[in-house]
């Protein structure tokens, strides 16, 4: 190994991938942000997952002198990473690229890390889908969720859109319940006919769509609307079921701390959506949890992890 080493921390997702390199003192000296680098949605698989984060850490390293031989070491906590076999896919597609020592878990674990001092706990994860991992003591890991609608994706982004499509839909052609969402998606798309509506499924099957779609639900469901509600109660009971089973794999003792991490619990939830979550828990286990929302990104759990593994002095 070159003298000169340096280390790598990543955080790789559904739509984009986070990087800081940090020196020999553990300071980070450099950071990027790359697009996605989740091998399901990737065409090519773990071959372009790795070409991705190769091309895109290589990219970083040359504006700081180094190269990728120089990497002592890396820890990547990268989408898609569900199952041991899936990491030691993704590591050795990254070491026939030239990084020979890395670390390579599902990134819901960076959430442990970045947002549980201890490193011990659950991190309940719901950005485009809903991931809930944790780690006990033993440093044993366990995650839940993560592999989309075979697993239940019931409080994730992508599910919350289809929900208020399908409730509306629902409520136009199957003379289901009234929501508030049915005004709400008209204005919002300019959709004025039944017509209209169906042809609009077309043209909101996108990013930005989607958080439009994510906003007009949590608004009806802060003001009473039922059915949103009805959802808002599924979604809590199944982040519970995901957080309850963590618990009992991990053998986690009284009191769990749980980071609430992603984007739908860390920028678009309310509050109150929060608190049904705590309620569906303390159903199931009593005064067992202490939930808080994560106020740092998954990366910085990457870059601590690294420290650790490397004792780097920061």
């Amino acid at each position: 190994m070159d003298e000169k080493r340096c280390y790598l921390a990543i955080d790789g997702g559904n739509s984009k991938t986070e990087y800081r390199l940090l020196n020999t003192s553990g300071a980070v000296i450099a950071a990027r942000r790359g697009g996605p680098s989740n091998h399901e949605i990737l065409p090519g698989g773990y071959d372009a997952a790795a070409d991705v984060l190769i091309g895109e850490t290589e990219e970083l390293l040359e504006a700081q002198g180094y190269t990728i031989q120089q990497v002592a070491d890396a820890v990547l906590g990268l989408a898609g990473a569900d199952y041991a076999e899936q990491a030691a896919a993704l590591q050795q597609a990254l070491r026939a690229r030239g990084l020979m020592q890395s670390f390579v878990c599902n990134d819901g674990y960076l959430g442990v890390m970045a947002g549980i001092e201890s490193g011990i706990g659950i991190c309940y994860s719901a950005g485009s889908g809903v991931t809930c991992a944790g780690m006990n003591a033993d440093g044993k890991r366990v995650q839940f969720g993560g592999i989309g609608v075979l697993s239940g994706d019931t409080g994730g982004g992508f599910d919350i859109a289809a929900f208020v499509y399908r409730s509306v839909y629902q409520h136009l052609f199957f003379d289901k319940a009234y929501t508030a969402l049915k005004d709400a998606y008209f204005t919002l798309f300019d959709v004025r006919t039944p017509e209209a509506f169906i042809a609009s499924a077309a043209r909101i099957q996108n990013e930005e769509s989607a958080r439009q779609l994510i906003g007009l639900f949590f608004t009806a469901m802060e003001t009473g609307d039922e059915v949103a509600l009805r959802y808002a109660a599924l979604a809590a009971s199944h982040a519970a079921d995901c957080i309850v089973a963590v618990t009992d794999a991990l053998s986690l003792k009284a009191t769990v701390s749980i980071a609430l991490s992603g984007s739908i619990m860390t920028a678009v939830a309310p509050p109150a959506y929060r608190r049904m979550i705590e309620y569906e828990l303390f159903r199931r286990k009593g005064k067992f949890y202490t939930l808080r929302v994560n106020d740092r990104l998954p990366v910085d759990g990457a870059v601590r992890w690294v420290r650790q593994r490397n004792q780097l002095s920061m």
